[in-house]
């Protein structure tokens, strides 16, 4: 079973999660959703780190670069990415 949360944010941030989300060919509430998985997955004191930017940069030239994408197989890419070094 799912749980539904209801995130505040600022104009700002809407709107740029909206212009990422865009870019991405998602919703924002699924661009925010991954957001979420990547965060918990990895190591709370380096999230933001160049990893995840990286990951999010390749996506949207994904993105660009083709028509629909799977989008299951992306989040797993980008999972994999974001997982710190052993």
């Amino acid at each position: 079973m799912t749980k539904a949360i209801t995130v505040r944010l600022d104009e700002a941030d809407h709107a740029a999660l909206e212009r990422q989300a865009g870019k991405l060919k998602l919703r924002p509430g699924t661009l925010a959703r991954m957001l979420v998985h990547a965060g918990l997955s990895g190591d709370p004191y380096v999230v933001g780190n160049d990893n995840a930017r990286a990951a999010l940069d390749r996506l949207v030239r994904r993105s660009q670069q083709r028509g629909p994408a799977d989008a299951v197989g992306l989040v797993a890419e980008a999972r994999v990415a974001l997982e710190p070094p052993p």
